[in-house]
């Protein structure tokens, strides 16, 4: 079963997230709440969901720092923006702070099946414009890395720039023609080098170091 948790304030967009997710068999809504403050206010008595929908254009506190309050008190859950932003500067802070994944509105709530498929097959859950935009400004030709990535082989880079475009394991190695299992094995090392867990974790360092 797998738990999903709402933060959104538009009553409307709440709703259509919680009665779709009620039809879903495997799916079942852990909370849903208007605002961050209610979050925090019942946080003590929720387990961790295995997903978190959070809206940025909330009331009181912002979904962009509610992130970093979900990943204090959570840190393996998956966190997906949902929001019409789509200011460079929110997207790149949303990542830094935890975000595994940033959807623009108007999407369609019939795609969140397939959306929260993606999260769990190991896939970044961004829309391609997000994307390109991500990819521009974290990519450096592979001759121009930065020292935070000296220890990386050349392999384990080219692994690194397609995890950022935010390609599944299998696109991994499709694109560079290698075996999901040997994706699986470089990412492994690259976490262990780089100290990071996880690839959001991942990301946010890469995006904290080009951006500085």
């Amino acid at each position: 079963m797998i738990t999903v948790g709402i933060i959104e304030d538009d009553r409307s967009l709440r709703r259509n997230l919680e009665t779709f997710i009620e039809v879903e068999k495997d799916l079942h809504i852990h909370f849903s709440f208007n605002s961050v403050e209610a979050f925090l206010e019942q946080r003590n008595a929720l387990s961790e969901p295995y997903i978190v929908f959070i809206d940025l254009g909330l009331p009181g506190i912002s979904g962009v720092e509610g992130i970093t309050f979900i990943r204090q008190i959570w840190a393996d859950v998956h966190i997906v923006v949902i929001t019409g932003n789509d200011d460079d500067t929110v997207i790149f802070d949303s990542i830094q702070r935890g975000a595994n994944g940033y959807l623009l509105k108007p999407f369609k709530i019939d795609e969140l099946r397939k959306n929260i498929d993606i999260i769990r097959s190991g896939g970044a859950l961004i829309t391609p414009d997000v994307a390109m935009r991500l990819f521009r400004k974290i990519h450096k030709p592979q001759d121009t890395y930065d020292d935070y990535t000296a220890a990386l082989t050349t392999r384990e880079k080219d692994v690194v720039n397609e995890l950022l475009k935010g390609l599944t394991y299998k696109e991994i190695a499709f694109a560079l023609h290698i075996s999901a299992t040997t994706v699986n094995d470089h990412l492994k090392n690259v976490y262990v080098k780089m100290g990071v867990r996880t690839k959001s974790e991942l990301i946010a360092k890469v995006l904290k170091n080009r951006s500085t």
